[in-house]
């Protein structure tokens, strides 16, 4: 399955540590790249109709890679908003960068457009969506973004230089709705991620 491949290939990859508190012991790269400041309160609100209860920040680093990962917790669990940024750490390069690591993921399978699967959904033969799990290019995002879709979640994954960057709006109303909340959600997010060197 390809949704939860950041977090397993990640921990395989670094076998490094965790913190629940947004820093990590172990980069100082770390420190430039904050899940939980990539998007405010109000802009999730804004967009899943809840505020949020809680942000739940989590970081891992090791081999060469380093993510945070931030949980804007709302009301409805469901409405719930997840954001990860995975980054190369260049104090501690290791044998997979980020952008292999994307490169392995995503450039291994065939993709199809979400063009062309936007017109089979939305009607042209009548059917209603379907939820393959099957990754699907984006455009407008980044260098590279794809669009990946199950009925348990649903995540937009952004490249963009030597870091990507995942984000999941939970599990309510349709894909299609998700995956255009999820892209103005990364539009504001890609604008603070600043980039590590």
């Amino acid at each position: 399955m390809i949704l939860p491949w950041a977090v397993l290939v990640f921990a395989g990859v670094a076998g490094g540590t965790a913190s629940q508190n947004g820093k990590s012991p172990t980069s100082a790269a770390v420190g430039s790249m904050d899940g939980c400041a990539l998007l405010t309160s109000a802009e999730i609100e804004a967009i899943q109709g809840e505020r949020v209860e809680e942000t739940k920040p989590t970081v891992q680093s090791g081999g060469g890679l380093f993510t945070s990962q931030c949980v804007f917790r709302t009301p409805t669990l469901s409405k719930s908003v997840s954001v990860t940024l995975t980054a190369s750490d260049p104090a501690h390069p290791g044998a997979l960068t980020a952008r292999q690591l994307w490169e392995k993921q995503f450039h291994s399978l065939e993709l199809e457009s979400d063009e062309d699967s936007a017109s089979e959904k939305n009607g042209k033969n009548g059917e209603p969506e379907h939820e393959s799990g099957k990754p699907r290019t984006v455009s407008g995002l980044g260098e590279e973004a794809y669009w990946v879709a199950s009925p348990v979640a649903s995540a937009l994954y952004v490249l963009r230089g030597g870091m990507f960057l995942r984000v999941s709006v939970g599990s309510t109303g349709r894909e299609s709705e998700r995956m255009e909340k999820s892209k103005a959600l990364a539009r504001t997010a890609l604008k603070r991620a600043r980039p590590v060197h």
